[in-house]
């Protein structure tokens, strides 16, 4: 009886545990069909990027709404606020859309560029040039579309086993925890902790 006892205890637990990590982490609705990552993991996710991604300096989760990314060249320094609104996962890449919250801000040391920027600022209104940008990224008034090979996407592992493809994702980000709704029931058996480390 004393051993029925401690493996209740053991289970009550880790459903207490669980039941924590959820709250500071992680929440999974499955009869809604979102997973919601709060703020610690929206931060995590934010410095592993940072981390990996070449050029960006800093990505933070905005108080009210979205990110603000910074992103540094050599002579360029550009500061972009913006929100993720939808995803749409693929057999083997993903396409999606970003909403610039505001112009993107340019900044640099380099008179010449400096030049450049109020050139780009006053001739073209702050948009951006077609042909300057890689050919899987599209950019249309306030709106980012892009299309990306999962594998390039590392960072994002560990939700590919969760959302099935030709799941439409949309996502909202707001006092720093990001809300994904699919289209389509997920896995959430298949949602590892430990990858996203």
């Amino acid at each position: 009886m004393k051993k029925l006892h401690n493996v209740k205890n053991i289970w009550q637990q880790s459903q207490k545990i669980t039941q924590e990590f959820s709250q500071q982490y992680i929440l999974l609705n499955r009869e809604d069909k979102q997973l919601t990552l709060k703020e610690k993991t929206v931060l995590l996710l934010c410095k592993q990027a940072e981390a990996r991604v070449e050029h960006l300096t800093s990505l933070q989760p905005e108080e009210k709404e979205g990110m603000i990314a910074v992103i540094e060249t050599e002579k360029i320094k550009a500061k972009l606020h913006f929100t993720p609104e939808k995803i749409i996962v693929k057999d083997d890449y993903i396409k999606g859309k970003l909403k610039l919250l505001n112009s993107p801000q340019l900044e640099s040391n380099s008179i010449v560029y400096r030049y450049l920027i109020a050139g780009w600022q006053t001739f073209l209104g702050n948009k951006i040039p077609h042909q300057v940008l890689p050919k899987d990224i599209k950019v249309e008034q306030n709106k980012i579309y892009y299309s990306l090979p999962k594998d390039k996407i590392e960072l994002l592992k560990p939700f590919w086993a969760v959302f099935q493809d030709d799941s439409a994702l949309l996502t909202t980000l707001r006092e720093k925890e990001l809300t994904i709704t699919s289209s389509v029931a997920f896995n959430r058996d298949n949602f590892k902790v430990q990858d996203l480390l």
